[in-house]
């Protein structure tokens, strides 16, 4: 699972769009994970970088300014907080990869997702208990953010796959 120029041109909108969808779908719970992973399966790691904080940023931005957050400290906490983990989320699924370089295809994918949702989960619960707000990380929750993810995770690498077929296939027509 790579880049390639025909393919960037395509991968970067739909991973950009799935990041517009998850934050209007999921607001704060916007499926960050599996965009990490995705990008350490798909885009050299300073791209995904880039890639991440710009899904976070539209993430801010769509919140702020279509959902109305709340404009507290604690909601800009936590927006940054967001960030720093899905950033820490993608640089550990990037670190994981090349550990996982003599593993089969299916187990590289399941991998570097559970790391990407553990660290984000993680990173964020850090910050829920130094701010005393550790009410959205009962099992419960973190069990349906866990799915979500899952569920987005499994499109973005059902639209990889098509998307990489459609590419291939219009190159060799012509």
């Amino acid at each position: 699972m790579t880049f390639d120029s025909r393919h960037d041109r395509l991968w970067v909108p739909v991973l950009m769009l799935a990041a517009i969808l998850g934050s209007f779908a999921f607001a704060c719970a916007a499926p960050f994970a599996a965009l990490a992973a995705m990008l350490a399966l798909t885009a050299p790691a300073r791209r995904g970088l880039a890639l991440i904080v710009a899904a976070w940023a539209l993430n801010q931005a769509i919140g702020y300014g279509a959902l109305d957050y709340p404009r507290t400290a604690d909601s800009f906490i936590w927006g940054a907080a967001i960030g720093v983990a899905a950033l820490a989320a993608t640089a550990v699924a990037y670190a994981a990869m090349p550990r996982l370089s003599a593993l089969p295809l299916a187990a590289r994918v399941i991998v570097s997702f559970v790391a990407a949702f553990a660290v984000f989960e993680l990173a964020l619960l850090a910050v829920g208990i130094a701010l005393g707000d550790t009410a959205a990380f009962g099992a419960s929750v973190v069990a349906e953010v866990g799915l979500v993810n899952v569920l987005w995770f499994a499109a973005l690498i059902a639209v990889h796959v098509l998307l990489g077929a459609s590419v291939r296939r219009a190159a060799a027509h012509g």
